[in-house]
């Protein structure tokens, strides 16, 4: 007992010298005098320019057995069609995994596993990309799979159709956040929907990229003499030189000159935005105008000017929209800037939809603080401090100082610029923060972005005094391709016997008639690029507007319920969320093409049958009929066998768990049940690649519905 109450009087005694000590330091922190930081030891580089043109950038460093290189071709988004954008990314992801001449893309994944190695390459907005990393040991297999992917890649159709499912699935989910939104909405509203630093892929470009695409924007592009080469790790000179010269040296070298970015057209004005999103609990606002480039004269300045206003928690917006009005759960800013292109000012805060004007109001007001209210000591301080004491971490390894080397090389700035940069900001004084804030902030000339819900704001956005509010569609455009359907009294009449034909087919019009609800126990087999998951479904549908969908996966239970014009769904965090009137449309859109709706509705005058041409679907000749709803919009296209009228497939724009796209759906294992013939079996592909196989394990027609079947769990 005596020795626990020595430990404890010790340990009070230490923790009050602690508090007293801590209490000393929080009042002469500012007092405190510390040496000056040890020089850095910048490693040297060393640069080589062979006779195609291919510049290398040489750091050698044997503190561990790896060899890695980094690669920059002079090529990039900005060069593709606006009619196929996207097609440089795929450009870029295909080279890789479509394989080359000597290795295909599964090859080289298993030759690299078995090395433990790395080569990949892409193609970004302003430049293409390709990275090796192997163990020194490997150096030469790494070369000679980097030549391989950098100068003979193939472009396997699978492989590119791959990388489109993926590129789709991102179109599909682009309007799931909100910050990814109004980040996307405000660079268009910065730089032109039709600028290639605002524009985005869409359905229809990625549609319209081929393979001819690729290998011509490759062939077009990838020349030596746009490719740059940093290499750092375990190697000698003149080794990796002379290695380097056997895998790309005999690469020819040709006369193209790749045209450099766009220009931006800006001009500046007030004008608010507004893009609805009636879910969201809160709203997000984005507000700014264009930004500068690297080498403007008072760069030194804004980035002093920047920390102030926007970039820490000491500043400006900071210290008053969130921490003393207590109008935002987040808020910063920033005026950026870029070597090829000028980069955007832009202040941001989230906040409660009930405080929306009045946070814009406030951050408008402290960025025209900048230009009345001189800094203080304390913010000088902080926005110098900020950027000083994180420069060393710009040379915490060697990618970073080979890489950021043969990037100014490649733009022809200065090996020191860095340091430039360094020395301007110690220089920079009040007066020099208030010029650029002058010169470059310009609240009076505000595009403001607003995303939320307009019936909870506090005031109307109109009050803010701009003008009116231009509303911002983000409906994600179909990329359907619209057919020259022949709607002639001829074609209209053939599709009508050809459905009847079918109805008759799977069990008559009288026995369809009396299906009203439905109850399915369904396995799905979902294809994935990550491989084969599979699920299970049970539903209940009582037509033509109410259904409940269990969705069994991983262990985890989604639900998916529909009741007329309303209903709910699991979102992707499990949580359980009301559902979009878009919501509501893809339901009635996905109800009105369900084989049994077809059937069932086959006699009603709304709708039109259109016979559409015939073909074959896995060497069954087949009839095609159109159908089309009220408004003439097509809902499916049928094919039915031509010898029996039989269902054989069916295709549509549509959404499938592997993003939108041209669906395709074939039929097999048909069971006759209460008098009517349906599938069992539904194989599905997506712009024709296999994706989904559902098994239908129990099917029951008119089931008893429980009485709050189709209410909110």
């Amino acid at each position: 007992m005596k020795n626990s109450m020595i430990i404890i009087i010790a340990a009070i005694t230490i923790c009050s010298l602690v508090i007293g000590t801590a209490t000393g330091l929080a009042q002469d922190i500012d007092k405190l005098e510390f040496p000056p930081l040890s020089k850095l030891k910048i490693p040297k580089v060393e640069k080589v320019t062979l006779d195609n043109g291919i510049r290398l950038y040489l750091i050698e460093d044997r503190s561990l057995p790896t060899f890695e290189a980094s690669i920059r071709v002079n090529c990039g988004g900005y060069l593709e069609p606006i009619e196929k954008i996207g097609l440089a990314g795929i450009c870029g992801t295909v080279m890789r995994t479509g394989g080359t001449s000597k290795w295909s893309g599964d090859e080289l994944d298993e030759l690299l596993e078995g090395i433990g190695g790395s080569v990949e390459s892409s193609i970004g907005n302003l430049s293409g990309g390709a990275s090796i990393s192997v163990l020194s040991d490997y150096t030469d297999l790494g070369l000679e799979v980097l030549a391989e992917v950098l100068r003979r890649p193939v472009f396997n159709e699978d492989k590119i159709e791959l990388a489109k499912i993926q590129a789709r699935t991102g179109i599909s989910r682009r309007n799931d956040e909100p910050f990814p939104i109004i980040v996307r909405e405000f660079r268009k509203l910065i730089y032109g929907a039709d600028s290639p630093y605002g524009r985005h892929t869409e359905y229809a470009t990625l549609n319209a990229i081929s393979r001819d695409d690729l290998i011509e924007f490759h062939k077009t592009f990838y020349h030596p003499q746009n490719v740059q080469i940093s290499i750092w790790g375990d190697f000698k000179k003149k080794d990796v030189v002379k290695k380097i010269k056997k895998y790309f040296g005999d690469w020819l070298k040709t006369r193209m000159e790749v045209p450099p970015p766009p220009k931006v057209d800006y001009k500046f004005e007030n004008q608010v935005y507004y893009v609805e999103k009636k879910d969201l609990p809160q709203s997000y606002i984005f507000l700014g105008h264009i930004g500068g480039y690297v080498l403007d004269d008072d760069y030194a300045d804004r980035i002093v000017m920047n920390s102030i206003l926007g970039e820490s928690f000491g500043s400006r917006l900071m210290d008053n929209v969130r921490t003393k009005e207590g109008l935002a759960y987040a808020t910063g800013g920033r005026y950026s800037a870029h070597i090829e292109y000028p980069g955007i000012f832009y202040a941001y805060a989230s906040t409660k939809s009930a405080s929306t004007v009045k946070a814009i109001r406030e951050m408008v007001k402290q960025i025209k603080s900048m230009h009345t209210d001189p800094p203080t000591a304390i913010e000088m301080r902080k926005g110098k401090d900020g950027f000083l004491n994180s420069f060393v971490f710009n040379f915490d390894s060697k990618s970073e100082v080979v890489g950021r080397l043969m990037n100014y090389d490649f733009h022809g700035l200065p090996e020191d610029l860095i340091f430039k940069q360094k020395e301007g900001v110690e220089k920079v004084t009040g007066d020099d923060v208030v010029a650029a804030a002058m010169k470059n902030l310009k609240p009076d000339a505000l595009r403001i972005v607003v995303l939320g819900n307009a019936e909870d704001f506090d005031f109307p956005l109109t009050e803010l005094g701009m003008g009116d509010i231009v509303e911002v569609d983000i409906t994600i455009p179909s990329g359907e391709e619209k057919t020259d359907l022949a709607i002639t009294p001829e074609n209209i009449d053939k599709g009508k016997q050809l459905i009847a034909k079918a109805v008759n087919a799977h069990g008559g019009l009288d026995n369809f008639k009396k299906i009203n609800s439905i109850s399915r126990k369904r396995t799905f087999a979902l294809t994935t690029p990550q491989g084969e998951f599979s699920f299970t479904v049970e539903s209940l549908e009582v037509l033509p507007d109410k259904s409940r969908a269990i969705i069994n996966m991983m262990g985890r239970e989604m639900y998916d319920i529909r009741n007329g014009d309303s209903g709910w769904k699991s979102n992707q965090m499990g949580e359980l969320v009301a559902k979009t009137d878009e919501d509501i449309q893809g339901d009635i859109k996905k109800m009105a093409r369900n084989n049994l709706t077809i059937f069932k509705t086959s006699d009603n005058p709304a709708y039109q049958a259109v016979y559409d041409g015939n073909g074959k679907v896995d060497g069954v000749q087949v009839e095609y009929a159109t159908l089309l709803d009220e408004a003439g919009e097509t809902i499916c296209r049928i094919g039915f066998n031509s010898d029996d009228g039989s269902l054989i497939s069916k295709s549509y724009w549509g959404e499938s768990p592997l993003g939108e796209g041209t669906i395709e759906e074939t039929f097999d294992n048909f069971s006759e049940i209460e008098g009517v013939r349906l599938p069992m079996i539904v194989n599905q592909s997506l712009n024709g690649q296999h994706i989904l196989k559902t098994e239908v394990t129990e099917f029951i027609i008119n089931p008893e519905i429980p009485d709050n079947a189709f209410d909110k769990p």
